[in-house]
């Protein structure tokens, strides 16, 4: 589940910004940029720099060891600057696992960001104090508090985050996931939440109907779902196993049926506007029933994205927002 990685090729000219300890430092944008490119949900990462140059990073997701990558061996006496992604939190590391980390090294600044007082307050951050290092703590920018949604979501609603992925049309009838997946960018769009990591819930109806759901069999764990009552024991399952991503891929009655229940948090509606009837469209079942249309209070629209045929909408609960 961890990626982790010696490197010394890469080599920072500018690091007057660690003076500065309200403006985040080039090195710790990267680190949390390689935190979000793993999972932008969970995702945390270290970096470990020596005389501008890096020396040993780590990549994982947040509830898997963070510092059990074996020290690289130093070749001089030169001090060391340590960047981590989150602080330390029940959910990521303790203090007494970062100064287990550093022994040994000759760390002289330790540096990650401040989080929002809601976060702060779900995740019970620490304090991390050490005589001998200088700890720098920039505040995280809002658009990035997106990596510690997992876990928090735990905390506040004993459940993982929860994706939906929804393809249709204009009527909210399903379509396949070919007329979605046809548009430039759009797997890279959909893989991304897909990591090994990430367990997937399918409705069980859209695994019969779309044969391109098979594609998400070798990207992670796929289960079948086919009421919001089994959706809910799964999610509690789930977060009794540390689990705090879920990914669901659905049609829009059973999305409307789990946002009605408030046990999603975050939804990606693919509408497909032009070349419908070249692409399937799923049948409808013979129990059809008008979806009621959620209220979506608390919810906001983060982006809108357009692909060749159709357009994507991303739209999630605010955080801290009990369901």
């Amino acid at each position: 589940m961890n990626n982790s990685e010696n490197s010394n090729l890469m080599t920072l000219q500018n690091v007057d910004s660690t003076l500065d300890y309200n403006v985040m430092p080039d090195e710790l944008v990267i680190t949390i940029n390689k935190a979000k490119s793993l999972s932008n949900r969970n995702g945390i990462a270290w970096m470990l720099f020596q005389r501008n140059q890096l020396i040993q990073s780590h990549t994982g997701f947040l509830g898997d060891p963070v510092f059990n990558t074996p020290k690289k061996p130093l070749e001089s006496s030169s001090t060391q600057r340590l960047y981590i992604s989150s602080p330390p939190h029940r959910f990521s590391y303790s203090t007494s696992e970062l100064n287990a980390f550093i022994q040994g090294l000759n760390v002289e600044t330790v540096c990650y960001p401040t989080l929002s007082p809601t976060l702060s307050n779900l995740l019970g951050v620490e304090a991390f104090k050490h005589d001998d290092i200088t700890l720098i703590q920039p505040e995280l920018d809002a658009t990035n508090e997106s990596l510690f949604f997992g876990p928090a979501t735990i905390q506040s609603q004993q459940r993982p985050w929860t994706t939906c992925f929804v393809s249709m049309n204009a009527m909210g009838q399903g379509v396949t996931y070919e007329h979605f997946l046809s548009g430039f960018g759009a797997k890279s769009t959909l893989y991304h939440s897909l990591t090994k990591d990430t367990i997937v819930a399918v409705e069980k109806t859209l695994y019969q109907v779309d044969a391109h759901i098979d594609v998400i069999k070798d990207k992670c764990c796929a289960i079948e779902i086919e009421s919001v009552e089994a959706f809910k024991a799964l999610q509690s399952k789930l977060a009794s196993a540390g689990q705090s991503v879920l990914v669901v891929l659905c049609g829009y009655p059973f999305f409307c049926q789990l946002a009605n229940a408030n046990v999603i948090d975050e939804s990606n509606l693919y509408v497909a506007l032009t070349g419908v009837p070249s692409f399937a469209q799923y049948p409808a079942p013979t129990n059809h029933t008008e979806p009621k249309i959620p209220s979506l209070w608390h919810w906001k629209v983060i982006s809108t994205q357009g692909f060749d045929s159709g357009v994507l909408v991303k739209m999630r609960r605010e955080i801290g927002i009990k369901s």
